[in-house]
């Protein structure tokens, strides 16, 4: 028996991470009035899944994973080790997605409610 909740959870998270695409497509498309129209709704509680099926976004079943955070790269083990540890994550609760800072330091915002995402510590070690 699926579970509806989980469908939703992915589908939100499908939808948000698809959105600054989606929005390029939309504007070249000039579909961008119905693609807002489908944010509006799943922003106000609607169903994501039937937004994502309205707008031909390929779900799969798998849940949303994600590594651990941490530095990748360069070899920094001369530097103190960090003291703040985290991710960005949904504002709304209502999905999986995670995030970092962009290239300027920026924190992360929700493609669906445009909301800064919140940081949520987790314990290092």
């Amino acid at each position: 028996m699926p579970n509806h909740g989980d469908a939703e959870r992915r589908a939100v998270t499908a939808f948000c991470d698809a959105l600054p695409f989606l929005r390029t497509r939309a504007a070249r498309g000039f579909w961008d009035d119905t693609l807002e129209m489908h944010v509006a709704e799943v922003a106000e509680g609607g169903s994501a899944v039937a937004a994502c099926r309205e707008l031909n976004l390929e779900l799969d079943d798998r849940p949303v994973t994600r590594g651990e955070p941490g530095i990748d790269g360069a070899v920094t083990d001369w530097l103190p080790a960090p003291n703040l540890v985290g991710a960005y994550t949904c504002p709304t609760r209502r999905c999986a997605r995670r995030a970092d800072r962009d290239d300027q330091a920026r924190p992360p915002r929700c493609a669906l409610t445009d909301e800064q995402m919140t940081f949520v510590r987790r314990n290092a070690g």
